[in-house]
């Protein structure tokens, strides 16, 4: 019945502005504390652009982590739950740069003025049906073709429940006390030629990365 509804346009945008009141309640009655920004910021002295991870089952509640002067751009889907994410990320002053199943040179054209404005990428890399915590998005080409660094982000919050999605989704509640945790480790592009070998680090700076917010809890 929700898949159904789901394709209607006017069920659509009442859902995602029910979804941006739950988000914004959260936002604003949640104590928040951010971790090893000042790694972002150097980063960003040095370059304007960087592509930033988070597993998608972290996702919700992350869009309003950023706190620097460049541009977030998260990366959507244009299938129906990308269109539903791509609505509430736009009321919270985000940008989403679409990937078009079928027309991937779209998501790669809006990528390049991206990066020309110097804005930052924003990207799940399990998304947007799993499996978890593996990569299906070519992010080494990615950051290959413009020479972009990676940065490492998980969140969680003391209060949260799961949805039984396919990643068991976290979402977090009201008067929560939250954080972000950047890693402290900027995976610099440079020192790879190897996908696979990029691709079993970032994981492993992903998985070490939540695992160590546990410890602020």
């Amino acid at each position: 019945m929700l898949k159904f509804l789901s394709k209607n346009n006017l069920f659509l945008k009442l859902l995602a502005n029910l979804v941006f009141l739950s988000l914004w309640v959260i936002k604003n009655t949640s104590k928040w504390t951010g971790i090893n920004e000042n790694v972002i910021e150097e980063e960003l002295k040095k370059r304007k652009t960087l592509i930033i991870l988070i597993w998608h089952n972290q996702l919700m509640g992350s869009t309003f982590c950023w706190k620097f002067k460049p541009k977030l751009r998260p990366i959507a889907t244009s299938h129906r739950d990308g269109q539903l994410s791509i609505i509430v990320q736009k009321k919270f002053g985000l940008e989403p740069l679409l990937r078009k199943k079928d027309s991937p040179a779209f998501l790669i054209k809006n990528i390049s003025n991206a990066v020309k404005n110097g804005d930052c990428i924003y990207i799940t890399p399990d998304a947007p049906h799993g499996p978890s915590k593996q990569i299906n998005t070519n992010i080494f080409k990615l950051s290959k073709k413009y020479n972009i660094n990676i940065a490492i982000l998980s969140f969680r919050t003391d209060k949260f429940f799961r949805i039984n999605s396919w990643d068991k989704l976290k979402i977090p509640l009201p008067f929560s006390k939250g954080y972000y945790l950047w890693s402290k480790n900027i995976i610099q592009i440079k020192n790879f030629d190897n996908e696979e070998e990029f691709n079993k680090k970032v994981i492993y700076e992903l998985n070490s990365n939540s695992e160590k917010i546990n410890d602020y809890f």
